[in-house]
């Protein structure tokens, strides 16, 4: 008797771990398409708010720097320090620039290729920012039209330029830069829904003489700092995070179906929320670099 009530038992167990088969699949897939969702939600609404703050503290260095006369103008700048401040009063905007264009660097604001000359200094300096994404500083940069004033301030003044082109892909290049002039060529993605092309915006030195460009700055830029450049020196961290990830999310489904739906949540969620957040960031910073 005892054997047949042991066995009546595994039969049960076994059907019943059968009949969790489809929930645990249904609750699968739900928390994957919930996945797709919140990473839209965080690069389209959430990484705005990220991109203002960060905004936020690289003026607030960039200004304590300028009054203290010690902002950088060389080209031994650390990657991701602010340069400069873009202040475009047709567009209303004003933007932080900083040092770099790789997609982690941008997340942040607009960025300063860093194969180019400082603004203001001779040469052609090239500014990316992105066109959807993180607060999209860079959205309305078609809008631009020849003859359009704007300003950008360094550590070594005041520089303001005239627009003198709004180009795409096949349109005629800029005329040679002639010697000792400066030349500041914005730079960002345009398309719907998804941005796909680069546009640029070429503006040249309205007043007053171009600074000497001090030199000693990279010949080239990777890959990755180029337009619609995607880095992906991140993909290590990113499988780390999403294994932690998957694991606490499976975990999460498992509880689910034993302690309760609210009881697992309370547990749960907060853990899936903070892995979740360090996985977007890791795929964000991966994203086409003008995005």
């Amino acid at each position: 008797m005892s054997v047949a009530v042991a066995s009546t038992r595994l039969k049960a167990r076994v059907q019943a771990e059968l009949d969790l088969r489809p929930q645990l699949a249904a609750d699968a897939t739900r928390l994957f398409a919930l996945g797709i969702i919140a990473f839209m939600v965080y690069v389209l609404l959430l990484g705005a708010l990220q991109f203002n703050r960060a905004q936020d503290v690289a003026y607030d260095k960039i200004r304590g720097q300028l009054a203290e006369a010690v902002a950088p103008v060389g080209p031994d700048v650390v990657v991701g320090a602010p340069v400069a401040v873009l202040d475009i009063p047709g567009l209303q905007l004003r933007q932080v620039i900083n040092e770099g264009t790789s997609g982690s660097v941008l997340r942040d604001g607009p960025g300063h290729r860093s194969d180019t000359p400082l603004p203001g200094q001779a040469g052609v300096s090239v500014i990316y920012g992105r066109g959807l994404t993180f607060g999209a500083p860079f959205r309305s940069l078609p809008k631009l039209v020849p003859g359009t004033r704007f300003e950008v301030v360094t550590g070594e003044g005041r520089f303001n330029y005239d627009v003198k082109a709004v180009r795409r892909a096949g349109d005629p290049l800029p005329a040679v830069l002639a010697a000792g002039a400066s030349r500041l060529t914005l730079v960002t993605a345009e398309g719907s829904p998804v941005p796909s092309s680069t546009v640029y915006i070429d503006a040249e030195l309205a007043e007053g003489t171009a600074l000497p460009d001090p030199g000693g700055r990279l010949s080239r830029v990777s890959d990755s700092q180029q337009a619609f450049g995607t880095d992906l020196s991140g993909v290590l961290t990113l499988v780390l995070w999403l294994e932690a990830l998957i694991a606490v999310a499976a975990g999460f489904v498992w509880f689910r179906s034993r302690i309760g739906r609210w009881e697992s949540y309370l547990i749960g969620a907060p853990v899936v929320v903070a892995l979740a957040w360090r996985v977007f960031e890791q795929i964000a910073a991966m994203l086409p670099n003008l995005i």
